[in-house]
């Protein structure tokens, strides 16, 4: 299957130096050798094939024969070096690179491969289907010495010492029983110019909110988050702007809720029930308690329902327990569907966070911080690059046929690189076709 027109990668090419083309550069005209487009698509480039000598394998290319793959697959006439990203990049407005990201999602809706993340809810008042986003903070940089304008900042109470950091609040579509998962959204958790308190994860996370709906108006979604989402600010949030939750509630965190819930309980007020799942030698065994209408807290402003879940094995032993808020209906009859909705939560850490600190895109390492925005548009474009492999993982037949042999995704990778840097292509599919040649190696000694 060869991917849409519109979902091909060098399709995406064009879009973003549409995009960054858009990009206000402040200085002068004659003191631009690499322009802003040129210099976002270099580093790009560089997050995208995971290679931090890249562009010093592309000027000698360049230099040896009158090209590079950086001009044939990205469209980068002017190869710069990495000190003049750092430099050219701290002055660029983030915004630039992150409205890519809505518009990247928007192609693949409507392309219908946003079914894919849907779940259904077959039963109760709000049957229907439904995208589930994830939404959680996670830090990418911190350092005792290096910080910017936009840096969080931790003061030791014995030692008084300041710790720097940079920490955003990501939005990941996600899916009970896949581990197919899509960045939405990525709110930065910074300080600004003439705010008084700290930014936290809190008021980042309602801003988020705000900007998936501005930017997808329409869609129908499920917000599902930790422990720290279900307060009554962000529970108002998401009911504000027209998406329903279902966000992880301790016992320990809602007191007033659960003594609701237990006397509602005792009162005979709530519904229990269970049921198996899985083949017989791997059963696996579920307790439900669902409490409908309760205060999430004294004040009585947010009503939402209560839902808590035991997992046994076959041996009878409890391996899983949680409990969730949510304004969605819960019945026997759409409980399976709603725990799957809230466990999926997990996956924003493990398919999403986890991937990009410790598989190839060494999201924590400190590829540059600069004084200014340096070290959220690196942020961005590390982004940027891994939603761009799972469109190519998606809708590229070429690049899946390189898996055709059992090749593992890193060897696949290192190949791949190793042909960008040493062999001049003239496009992307003929460096994916050089990939599953079984004469690449021959062809690399040879170049």
């Amino acid at each position: 299957m060869r991917p849409l027109q519109s979902l091909t990668f060098e399709a995406i090419i064009e879009e973003l130096w549409g995009s960054f083309s858009q990009a206000k550069d402040p200085r002068s005209s004659n003191q631009v050798n690499y322009s802003i487009p040129a210099t976002l698509m270099s580093g790009l480039a560089v997050f995208f094939f995971q290679h931090p000598s890249l562009l010093n394998f592309q000027r000698k290319m360049e230099s040896k024969k009158g090209r590079s793959n950086l001009r044939t697959m990205f469209k980068v006439r002017e190869v710069p070096s990495d000190s003049q990203i750092r430099a050219i990049l701290d002055e660029v407005n983030p915004e630039i690179v992150r409205k890519m990201i809505p518009r990247l999602f928007e192609k693949m809706r409507v392309a219908g491969w946003g079914d894919e993340y849907k779940t259904v809810i077959r039963a109760g008042k709000n049957k229907g289907s439904y995208y589930t986003c994830a939404i959680d903070g996670s830090g990418y940089f911190h350092s005792g010495k290096i910080s910017c304008e936009n840096c969080l900042t931790k003061t030791n109470s014995k030692t008084g010492e300041v710790d720097y950091y940079h920490q955003v609040m990501a939005a990941t579509l996600v899916k009970a029983g896949s581990r197919r998962i899509l960045p939405l959204e990525a709110e930065q958790i910074s300080n600004k110019d003439g705010q008084e308190k700290q930014d936290c994860e809190q008021n980042a996370g309602k801003r988020l909110i705000k900007r998936l709906r501005k930017e997808h108006p329409q869609i129908k979604m499920i917000i599902t988050g930790d422990d720290l989402q279900s307060r009554e600010p962000m529970i108002k949030e998401c009911l504000g702007q027209g998406f329903d939750y279902v966000f992880i509630a301790k016992e320990s965190s809602h007191p007033e809720m659960m003594e609701w819930v237990e006397d509602l309980d005792k009162m005979g007020e709530s519904l229990h029930g269970k049921w198996e799942e899985e083949a017989k030698c791997q059963r696996k065994y579920y307790e439900y308690r669902i409490v409908p209408n309760v205060p999430l807290t004294k004040s009585d402003e947010v009503m939402t329902n209560y839902l808590e879940v035991w997992e046994k094995n076959k041996e009878g032993k409890q391996t899983y327990h949680n409990s969730w808020v949510t304004n969605l209906e819960v019945t026997a009859e759409n409980v399976k569907e709603i725990v799957g909705i809230g466990r999926s939560k997990w996956k924003i850490e493990n398919e999403h966070f986890n991937i990009q600190k410790n598989h190839g895109y060494e999201l924590e390492h400190n590829f540059g911080h600069g004084k200014k925005h340096l070290a959220e548009v690196f942020y961005l474009l590390n982004l940027l690059a891994f939603i761009l492999h799972k469109i190519i993982e998606r809708g590229d037949a070429g690049y899946r046929k390189c898996f055709a042999k059992g090749e593992a995704i890193r060897e696949v990778w290192e190949t791949l690189k190793i042909g960008f840097a040493k062999i001049l292509f003239e496009s992307w599919r003929d460096l994916v076709e050089f990939c599953y040649n079984d004469d690449w190696e021959k062809e690399i000694n040879s170049g």
